[in-house]
């Protein structure tokens, strides 16, 4: 099974990456699930887009979309 969580982000470089971590904690601990982590970012005018840049780079789960 897959789940998909979707997160939205508007301007939250100061704790994106403290919650994705603990959202990869949590749904790594689920056996036999696969998960993708959609981030949407919603115009965010700081670093946002960068780290979900970053993160997406690092992790194959993550997924990044810009409005």
């Amino acid at each position: 099974m897959l789940l998909s969580v979707i997160v939205p982000c508007y301007n939250e470089e100061a704790v994106l990456r403290a919650t994705h971590e603990r959202l990869v904690s949590v749904l790594g601990a689920i056996s036999d699930l696969e998960f993708e982590i959609i981030y949407v970012d919603d115009g965010s005018r700081d670093q946002t887009h960068q780290i979900l840049r970053e993160l997406h780079s690092v992790d194959q789960n993550v997924r990044v979309l810009r409005l």
